[in-house]
């Protein structure tokens, strides 16, 4: 078998051959994922086809950006209708949709484009001030906040319990380990050790725990933008890193998670209907909805 052959090499052909075939099963991998849609069905006027992978195990995504933005149609009741496949947009992220003939990719971007075209403002009861407050918090939680999300689903959880869950096979957590690993030492963030880690992301919780205070949304009793990217966020620490070091972090801010619970009650009113394994919040039981059995 080619796995006894490769560990027969010699150290030093075994350290180039190895890691050059994960590099390679890597590059096929994104370029399948990568490839665009040619799609010609007809879909309806005005309305969002949004493009996202399968539903999450416990939370409606296991990305982040497809939970913000979904969060954001409904928050703003743009009428839309879910395509779940692996498709990526033309930028080669998830999510990405299709507005009457026209794609658009990248969660913050569909939502800029969305709020310019449909005359949207979830931000028009902000101050000046807050609404300078809320694109600082954006850019904190949807690119500095999210690399220690990532750090911690693919360097720390060792178990992958939702992507298997998911139906993530061996070779593909394998891969995406590696390619994800990659991407965080890249990016900086990745080059730190877990306690470190911790440290700065305790920071972050801690200013949003802060600024939220007792308010039920961020910025007071109306929603915001802001709140789909906060939620989009902490909906993955919350329900799909079963980490004890992320319980702590809930328990020592619990405001936080409280907030978790009212933008779910609040705009996913059909949560168990949009999760592959909705939990009983009274019991704690987990049921499969696809067989019926329980855990």
């Amino acid at each position: 078998m080619t796995i006894d052959i490769m560990y027969k090499l010699p150290s030093s052909s075994g350290a180039i051959l190895i890691p050059s075939i994960v590099i390679i099963f890597s590059l096929l991998l994104w370029k399948k994922l990568a490839k665009t849609s040619n799609s010609e069905v007809v879909h309806p006027k005005d309305t969002v086809i949004f493009h996202q992978p399968g539903r999450g195990p416990f939370a409606p995504s296991l990305s982040p950006f497809v939970v913000k933005l979904e969060t954001y149609l409904r928050m703003a009741k743009i009428p839309y209708q879910n395509v779940h496949d692996s498709i990526r947009g033309s930028k080669g992220k998830i999510p990405w949709i299709e507005y009457n003939d026209v794609t658009i990719p990248d969660s913050q971007l569909i939502i800029e484009y969305l709020n310019k075209l449909r005359d949207v403002d979830l931000n028009k009861h902000l101050t000046e001030e807050q609404q300078a407050v809320a694109v600082a918090f954006q850019r904190m939680v949807d690119e500095h906040t999210y690399w220690l999300m990532v750090i911690n689903r693919w360097k720390y959880d060792s178990e992958m319990r939702e992507f298997k869950l998911s139906n993530w096979s061996w070779l593909k957590l394998t891969i995406a380990r590696w390619f994800v690993n990659s991407q965080t030492h890249q990016q900086g963030l990745g080059r730190h050790n877990k306690e470190e880690v911790m440290a700065i992301l305790n920071k972050d919780f801690h200013s949003l725990s802060t600024y939220l205070g007792k308010k039920k949304y961020i910025f007071g009793d109306i929603p915001s933008e802001l709140d789909s990217s906060i939620f989009g966020q902490l909906s993955q620490f919350r329900w799909h890193l079963p980490l004890s070091d992320i319980t702590d972090l809930f328990q020592r801010y619990q405001n936080l998670d409280q907030y978790c619970q009212q933008m779910k009650n609040a705009f996913w009113p059909d949560w168990n209907d949009c999760v592959k394994y909705p939990v009983d919040e009274n019991s704690g039981i987990v049921k499969n909805k696809t067989n019926g059995t329980t855990f």
